[in-house]
């Protein structure tokens, strides 16, 4: 019987496994790609997807679940080739709207927008991304999209974003909105979290011994 409806008891058991995309060049540069800053993964980011799709080779994965940018396909498709799966665009797990953010360096935005950015780091419930969304938006659409998923009962690979991971982890751990940036998440680690009949616990939180020797300064990036 396949992992993805393996028996515990009465009940059945998925994982769901939660990947930021390998580095891009945007993040290289410390620049907010939102979702019209479409840039590709840096060439780091290529070997960090090289190196996640080894860490699948003996994983049991059904599905794979990418938001429809750039940067998470690629780091998808590493995984997608391995398994002979199928990659499906899922808009509700694209990144965040960040408006006019998007395209700009954050040194320019902290300077440009002081107030926002410094609410971005403190207090992420209360944002409204200029000409882009609230923050609690992305939350509403990430989090109907969860409850939808984790009633599926199969083994998923979800390729997104930062922000997108962060809010889900705030839901499974039961965290305050403010307080998703308590954790790192590295390009190209794995989050997974154990689905039990619509119920979930968190099995681990960025695994990145796969990644070893390409592990990146998280400081650089834009988030």
């Amino acid at each position: 019987m396949a992992e993805s409806t393996k028996k515990k008891g009465a009940f059945f058991m998925a994982k769901i496994y939660l990947v930021r995309h390998g580095e891009s060049v945007a993040n290289t540069r410390g620049i907010y790609q939102g979702q019209t800053y479409n840039t590709p993964l840096s060439c780091m980011g290529k070997k960090q997807a090289e190196a996640l799709a080894k860490f699948f080779e003996d994983k049991d994965i059904n599905k794979i679940l990418t938001s429809p940018l750039m940067r998470t396909k690629q780091t998808a498709q590493k995984v997608a080739n391995l398994k002979h799966l199928e990659i499906f665009d899922t808009l509700e797990v694209i990144e965040t709207n960040h408006g006019e953010w998007e395209g700009l360096e954050k040194k320019v935005i902290s300077t440009k927008w002081p107030n926002i950015y410094q609410l971005w780091q403190k207090k992420p419930s209360e944002v409204k991304f200029p000409g882009g969304e609230t923050f609690l938006e992305t939350r509403k659409r990430v989090i109907r999209w969860w409850n939808c998923i984790i009633k599926e009962n199969t083994n998923l690979l979800v390729v997104t974003h930062d922000n997108i991971i962060r809010i889900i982890l705030a839901e499974v751990l039961g965290l305050n909105l403010d307080n998703i940036w308590r954790f790192q998440l590295n390009p190209a680690a794995v989050t997974i979290v154990e689905v039990e009949n619509g119920n979930y616990h968190l099995l681990a939180l960025d695994e990145k011994s796969h990644l070893k020797e390409l592990l990146v300064n998280l400081g650089n990036h834009a988030l």
